[in-house]
């Protein structure tokens, strides 16, 4: 997955690897993709100001400025950094971590993480909680912040390799804030949103479905 920083490997063998641009992708399969599965998922409309959390070498992120929304992309990596703003030229580029991003509180209306190493292990480690919280300090109200991880449901946990959690796992993560979430799952990819609106009522644990649960 683009932007993906596996710690067992670490910054510096993503500089390499982000030097000839990362990972290769089909551009329509790609573009179809995200177009049923986060722009009419979320019902996302044009001109709409986007930022990619962990944007690797900045394929997604100028794919999402193709669509029309106004983006800025995010990522540790100075190489994937430099890939992006050699060959993409319309979205706007910053080598940082979510700690040191230069952009003031509510600036966004989507933000988007695909395939970030945050998500990857431990759903309840604080660092995977405090990733999350401070996500959504950068969202308009109403905004939504959509992360698409690659896992096969399995809940396999292999010692240096990343983990396959469960949709249950994406649940209680999000249940974690007081806030609407969404879990789902499609062709291999946790699908999961959490938008800037605030519950109803006090947040409890929501009902094990096997998709689509929507916290109310």
């Amino acid at each position: 997955m683009a932007g993906e920083l596996n710690d067992e490997r670490g910054i510096s063998f993503y500089d390499e690897f982000y030097k000839t641009g990362g990972w290769k992708y089909s551009l329509w399969r790609e573009y179809w993709w995200h177009r049923r599965n986060l722009v009419k998922r979320f019902r996302l409309k044009r001109g709409m100001r986007l930022l990619e959390v962990a944007c690797g070498s900045g394929f997604h992120t100028q794919l999402f400025s193709r669509m029309g929304f106004r983006c800025d992309g995010i990522d540790r990596s100075e190489a994937g950094i430099a890939w992006a703003k050699q060959h993409y030229h319309r979205p706007t580029y910053h080598c940082c971590t979510l700690d040191e991003m230069p952009f003031e509180p509510a600036s966004f209306d989507v933000i988007v993480a695909r395939g970030c190493s945050h998500y990857h292990y431990d759903l309840s480690d604080q660092a995977a909680l405090d990733a999350t919280a401070t996500i959504a300090r950068y969202l308009k109200p109403g905004g939504v912040f959509a992360m698409i991880i690659l896992t096969d449901l399995s809940g396999r946990r292999e010692p240096g390799m990343v983990w396959q959690n469960t949709l249950d796992d994406y649940r209680e993560h999000f249940n974690s804030f007081d806030l609407k979430w969404s879990v789902d799952w499609a062709d291999g990819m946790a699908i999961c949103a959490l938008h800037n609106t605030p519950l109803r009522t006090t947040n409890v644990a929501q009902p094990r479905q096997p998709m689509a649960a929507l916290a109310t």
